[in-house]
């Protein structure tokens, strides 16, 4: 037995036979045409496009509206197939280098690849992702090696795999299989989203996982906590069998709970929200009982450049046709750091997480910023939009960002454009210098939304995805759980709603202690919405409090954790 791990993106209990399935296409060595060739090479090539959009066409019309988030997916590679300047790159190389289709499309597809490489960004990585998902649905037709397919099994499965397409996810016959293990992605590929949307429990990031099932006869999938055990022996099999039960009576439950309001026994509502990547996931995010959207992270808008104006406003109004009077909370761009994009943010900093990221950006490049704005704005007619800005760490930041949107204010009125005259203007709190400060800045803004996954990794110094400081990542730190009271004691005095959004919240252990803290308003990812309603069922609001009024007691996070343990024992128990 041996187990591996990867990272949960679909939760969910899978045990079963492994059906291992290998989908690599490599082109074939690189082989010189005649100029003769070149337009039968280009043919090949836009016959493989067609031949690529119309089975995507037939796995688009597959799903109805319920599963509309994998049909936008579908959609969204279905056109980037068809983009024409992938096409013009293709065809230069085949008449300019005299390549075959498949080697021409390989190489345009990782020249775009070693650039994204380049960049270091683990958002970019899953980005990039999609390009490689087009480039294997082309090598398939071209090469005549189209996969195995997964949606006619005999026997229930749990699918392993390098990686799995959007395409061959939506295309799984749920009844046989049972979960899936790849080597590729992570928490927001679209492979990741289309998993949750299908409720099909699926860890990803596992490495060498091909490699270490090649002979194995059964497997277990764990997508609470990204484990996946191969060849487990009897024991582990009946403990995963119980909690494959317990969590199947779960996850009934919690399909059940998201009728119900967030509210505590002694009558406190709870206002919950969801965190999203894409406008696609709302409808999953309604589904589980979103009150609206916390967090928009709108970077996914710019993995494939600069988008204009109007491609922006049309996101922004789709995503609040599906939202109706339910608010959007839409985070402009939190460039730098680990989400690199070409011609706007650089990889050469040494240190880009405390170099120039996010609102830093505004000073260099305005106008990038000003062509959001001004679509947010247009598009908050229709609808319940609040602007948030990332990363402010002094009070000059706000004041600036508040001077740039009156600016495009008025650039709006003077060309006769309609827009909320009374948008919502808030700031995410992540910086610790910002948490020092929260009562100035509180005055000068309309609502706070704490970003906990920064706030963490600044406050204590620690590189959230090192591994060789995870164990250091503390969220019940001292210090931490101090500037999150500051912070929510400043918004009460300056009478704005604060709200909180990091993975932190997502947490029921830790959601019991922010409640405590004095948060009322929480945004977390769609599928821990239920989770975080039950918990606030399960307990009184005294409680909370006399919880996280002994945490702000110990001196370390090693002591607040033990006694978390101990102390919402019986919350939890109910609520999990």
């Amino acid at each position: 037995m041996k187990v591996l791990r990867g990272i949960p993106v679909s939760p969910g209990i899978a045990i079963a036979p492994v059906i291992v399935t290998g989908n690599q296409v490599e082109a074939p060595p690189e082989r010189a045409i005649s100029k003769a060739e070149v337009d039968s090479e280009i043919a090949r090539f836009d016959d493989a496009v067609q031949q690529a959009c119309e089975l995507l066409d037939r796995e688009i019309q597959r799903f109805d509206s319920d599963l509309q988030i994998s049909r936008q997916v579908l959609e969204s590679h279905r056109n980037m197939a068809r983009d024409p300047m992938m096409r013009e790159e293709v065809v230069k190389s085949i008449s300019s280098g005299l390549f075959t289709a498949e080697t021409a499309v390989s190489r345009v597809i990782r020249t775009y690849l070693r650039r994204f490489a380049e960049m270091d960004s683990p958002y970019i990585a899953e980005r990039a992702q999609d390009l490689r998902d087009i480039e294997r649905h082309l090598l398939e037709i071209l090469l005549g090696k189209l996969p195995a397919r997964l949606d006619n099994l005999d026997e229930e499965k749990v699918v392993i795999a390098l990686n799995l397409t959007p395409a061959q996810t939506t295309a799984l016959d749920t009844s046989k299989v049972k979960g899936f293990a790849i080597e590729i992605g992570g928490r927001t590929s679209h492979t990741a989203i289309v998993a949750r949307a299908l409720r099909i429990p699926a860890v990803v990031g596992v490495k060498n996982i091909v490699e270490e099932f090649s002979g194995a006869s059964q497997v277990i999938l764990d997508g609470f906590t990204g484990n996946v055990v191969v060849d487990p022996d009897e024991k582990t099999l009946e403990e995963y069998r119980e909690k494959a039960s317990i969590s199947e009576t779960y996850y009934q439950e919690l399909i059940q709970e998201v009728r119900f309001p967030a509210e505590t026994i002694d009558g406190y509502t709870i206002h919950i929200a969801a965190n999203i990547e894409l406008p696609e996931e709302i409808h999953t995010a309604i589904e589980w009982g979103a009150e609206g959207v916390g967090l928009y992270r709108t970077e996914f808008l710019f993995d494939r450049g600069l988008p204009d104006e109007e491609k922006q406003f049309r996101t922004y109004r789709s995503a609040i046709g599906h939202l109706g009077d339910l608010p959007l909370v839409v985070r402009v761009m939190d460039l730098g750091a680990d989400k690199v994009v070409p011609g706007v943010t650089g990889h050469e900093e040494q240190n880009p997480f405390l170099g120039c990221r996010s609102l830093r950006l505004l000073t260099e490049m305005p106008e990038i910023f000003h062509t959001q704005i001004r679509a947010v704005l247009r598009a908050s007619v229709h609808g319940n939009i609040r602007l948030m800005f990332p990363m402010v760490s002094q009070i000059d930041e706000v004041r600036h960002m508040k001077e740039f949107v009156e600016k495009i204010k008025g650039e709006l009125r003077d060309e006769g454009e309609k827009f909320d005259e009374n948008l919502s203007i808030g700031v995410m709190m992540e910086v610790p210098s910002a948490a020092l400060i929260a009562g100035q800045i509180a005055r000068e803004v309309d609502f706070f939304s704490i970003g906990t996954n920064d706030l963490i990794q600044y406050t204590l110094a620690v590189d959230r995805v090192n591994e060789r400081v995870a164990h250091l990542y503390q969220p019940c730190h001292p210090a931490v759980l101090r500037l999150i009271l500051m912070i929510i004691e400043a918004a009460r005095d300056a009478r704005i709603s604060v709200s909180i959004c990091g993975e932190m919240c997502s947490e029921p252990i830790y959601a019991i202690v922010l409640l405590g803290l004095g948060l009322r308003s929480f945004s977390v990812s769609p599928v821990a919405i239920p989770t975080i309603k039950k918990i606030c069922r399960q307990i009184t609001m005294k409680d909370a409090a006399e919880t996280a009024a002994k945490c702000l007691e110990f001196k370390t996070a090693d002591e607040c954790e033990e006694y978390l343990q101990v102390a919402t024992k019986g919350w939890l128990a109910n609520a999990w």
